[in-house]
C-alpha cells in the first residue's frame, strides 16, 4: 500500500511540474492599424506580427507564438508594414493538468 501511496504521490508530483521557454523570436510586421478600446476613447498604433520562418525548438505551443498583436510604442524605433522586428517571446505552463491555454507574451521588441 505504502509503495502504491508513493507512485501515486509521484505521478501527482510530475504532472504539476511547470515549465518555462524564452527566446528571441522575429517577427515581419503584417499591418499598423488604429485599435479603440471604446468608441469613446482615442484610438492606439497597434501593430499585427506574423512569425518569420519556423517556430523555435522547444516552444511550448507554436499556435500562440503567431499572429500576434503588439502596441506601436511597445517596439523601439519606427516601424512600418514589411519591416522585421525582434522580441522575446516568453510561454510558462503550468503543468499537465493545466487548464488554461499556453500564452505567448512578448517584451523588448526592436527593429530588425
Amino acid at each position: 500500500m505504502r509503495k502504491l501511496a508513493a507512485v501515486l504521490l509521484g505521478c501527482i508530483v510530475l504532472a504539476g511540474c511547470a515549465s518555462d521557454w524564452q527566446e528571441q523570436v522575429t517577427y515581419k510586421v503584417v499591418e499598423v492599424y488604429d485599435y479603440k478600446m471604446a468608441p469613446s476613447s482615442d484610438p492606439e498604433k497597434r501593430i499585427r506580427l506574423e512569425l518569420v520562418g519556423d517556430a523555435p525548438k522547444g516552444v511550448l505551443a507554436k499556435d500562440s507564438l503567431s499572429p500576434k498583436t503588439v502596441a506601436l510604442s511597445d517596439i523601439s524605433g519606427d516601424v512600418a508594414a514589411g519591416d522585421q522586428v525582434v522580441c522575446t517571446a516568453k510561454q510558462h505552463s503550468m503543468g499537465a493538468v493545466q487548464t488554461n491555454p499556453i500564452q505567448t507574451e512578448l517584451s523588448g521588441c526592436r527593429k530588425a
